[in-house]
């Protein structure tokens, strides 16, 4: 990896009070929303059951893991995570027969790469010329990250069915339920142009980023791509790509036709900007406006916050990634945290554990923050730019830390936290 429900609610407010007190917000305290159609074309196979069943995550935090390649205690990590981002097939054995064996899991390809280091330039330009995707030079690869692995037309049906039967095939047998599709972008980053059909150039695309023609490729790949994985017998899966949402709208039809077609969004930017800093307040409540709907149309998502910092992650960078994640989790959404690539290993944290129940209901923006009130505890977010103080309702509260909560907290620009109410349940 180189480098989504929403609904009309009401919070009770109190720690085991019993009393409701409205926030202090103008009109209903809910955050701004985004109204997304999502009837603006239906997946292939519509009206068809879900092909993947995940973990019902409406409880608690769930966490997840980011490949596995360093994890030896599989038993301990299948304890700790609802969905593994392509996992090591030597693993799969152990993952099914440990405590929790209906976890989630994936096989990893890149979407458009051929994950196969061994097959070089001069390889596809003898085995299949025309399948390869070359800038507007007519020489140069569309390389990805200065990664040598050739990059494939996936307008061509036959490269799709190669995917297919080289990739989807195996998994199925070897009992994964999902692929996971890296770098999935909507624009053409690494100015993608043409192929050589017969020997002749074709052009595909102007090389630019901005190409609704590229745009409108790729989404017709997802669109074949999981059509043809669901079909698999006797074992369909299912398709997550490595999507963030980034500058988009979370109503731009095309990120809507996407989440039609797939089974999950995997989420690497989360919300830490790929490790690069904070989210300004318009994309943060974006972000969490996407994350609901796409839970909201039957599909998970899930979360990596990376940090540029050298692990163990400081405790108000997990609370930032934690109280984050919180706001928007309904059914089906989990959530890793970690420095910059720090992936393969089981990067659980006991704040994980904190016995938060279920949302009271929908976040809300009050006292210059957003809050979100859970069965035990708030998750408290102030992505503004301006430092807030937030007084809690009656109870006593503690951090996940086991700290006392004074009866208000500061909660500077870019700053997260999770309270627990420890004088019973407040809805």
């Amino acid at each position: 990896m180189d480098r989504v429900r929403l609904g009309l609610v009401v919070l009770l407010w109190g720690c085991g009070s019993g009393n409701a007190t409205a926030p202090d917000a103008s009109a209903d305290g809910r955050a701004d929303v985004v109204a997304i159609d999502s009837s603006v074309e239906s997946g292939a196979d519509a009206g068809a059951g879900p092909v993947v069943s995940f973990l019902d995550t409406s409880s608690g935090i769930h966490a997840f893991l980011t490949f596995d390649y360093n994890v030896t205690d599989v038993a301990t990590a299948a304890t700790h995570a609802d969905f593994v981002w392509g996992n090591d097939q030597n693993h799969i054995a152990a993952y099914r027969a440990s405590t929790n064996p209906k976890l989630v899991l994936s096989d990893y390809i890149p979407f458009t790469r051929d994950p196969d280091g061994t097959h070089t330039l001069a390889y596809w330009q003898g085995a299949h010329p025309d399948w390869v995707l070359y800038q507007c030079d007519q020489t140069t690869p569309a390389y990805e990250f200065g990664d040598p692995n050739v990059s494939l037309d996936i307008t061509n049906p036959a490269v799709v069915d190669w995917q297919v039967q080289t990739f989807g095939v195996p998994a199925a047998a070897a009992g994964y339920d999902m692929i996971a599709a890296d770098n999935y972008t909507l624009s053409n980053d690494f100015k993608a142009c043409g192929i050589f059909q017969n020997g002749t150039w074709k052009q595909l695309y102007s090389g630019a980023s901005s190409d609704p023609q590229y745009t409108a490729d790729v989404l017709a790949w997802a669109k074949s791509f999981s059509t043809k994985l669901h079909a698999l017998t006797p074992k369909p899966l299912g398709l997550v790509p490595n999507f963030s949402l980034g500058s988009l709208a979370p109503n731009d039809p095309n990120v809507v036709k996407l989440v039609s077609y797939v089974d999950a969004i995997l989420d690497e930017g989360g919300y830490t900007e790929y490790g690069s800093g904070f989210p300004n307040e318009a994309r943060w409540t974006s972000l969490q406006t996407f994350v609901e709907y796409v839970q909201s149309q039957g599909k998970a998502y899930f979360s990596i916050n990376e940090w540029n910092v050298t692990p163990p992650l400081p405790s108000a960078d997990v609370q930032w990634s934690l109280a984050s994640y919180l706001m928007s989790k309904e059914h089906a959404s989990a959530i890793f945290a970690s420095g910059v690539q720090q992936y393969g290993s089981d990067n659980w944290r006991p704040e994980y554990a904190a016995a938060i129940g279920t949302p009271c209901g929908a976040m809300q923006k009050t006292q210059g923050v957003y809050v979100r009130e859970y069965q035990h505890g708030y998750a408290i977010v102030n992505p503004t730019t301006s430092a807030a103080t937030f007084t809690l309702p009656s109870g006593s509260f503690t951090d996940l830390y086991g700290n006392p909560a004074n009866s208000s907290v500061s909660v500077p620009v870019d700053t997260g936290m999770v309270l627990l109410c420890t004088s019973g349940p407040r809805c």
